[in-house]
């Protein structure tokens, strides 16, 4: 169960933040422990700023969380960072609705406008758009058509029911 967690979490930053980050992630999950950033820089031969860098976009999405202590010796902080492997389902649950509101910006857009699209490259514009360039294509002059968009808001909807549908009984599993 853990390799399937930690494989969710490594996909979850790739999605988030690219490639550049799973070096860190991938440390911090295999050694299941907390760690120094200095420790990691070592273990990874890079430089500490870089892996600071990676720690802090990951931490920023709730995948990695550090404890910060104060060194006796010297009275700098140091930083113990950790995999979030723990919170996994509520950091899914935050994704789901970051989407599901991103959706529903996208179906008040569809629904409060309308659009007209260019027959040759499929270009989508405003009416508001349309109307600036006479209803014609600014990048290749030809007339501009109508566009419903109805099925779009329907594809909308029927996405929104779903990821609330998910977050409803994902919400219900989690509190009980």
């Amino acid at each position: 169960m853990t390799g399937n967690i930690d494989q969710l979490m490594k996909d979850m930053a790739r999605d988030l933040l690219g490639e550049d980050v799973i070096d860190v992630l991938s440390f911090l999950l295999d050694n299941k422990t907390e760690l120094t950033d200095e420790e990691m820089a070592n273990k990874l031969n890079v430089k500490v700023n870089e892996v600071r860098k990676k720690l802090y976009a990951l931490a920023e999405h709730g995948l990695v969380s550090y404890r910060r202590t104060r060194d006796k010796e010297t009275g700098w902080y140091v930083y113990y960072w950790k995999a979030n492997v723990d919170q996994i389902n509520e950091l899914l649950l935050s994704r789901k609705r970051e989407i599901l509101n991103k959706l529903k910006a996208r179906l008040e857009y569809e629904t409060n406008n309308e659009f007209y699209i260019c027959p040759e490259d499929k270009t989508k514009y405003t009416f508001e758009e349309a109307f600036e360039n006479e209803f014609k294509c600014p990048k290749c002059g030809v007339q501009l058509v109508y566009y419903d968009s109805a099925k779009m808001r329907e594809f909308l909807e029927r996405k929104i029911k779903e990821i609330e549908e998910e977050i409803a009984r994902e919400t219900k599993v989690g509190s009980s």
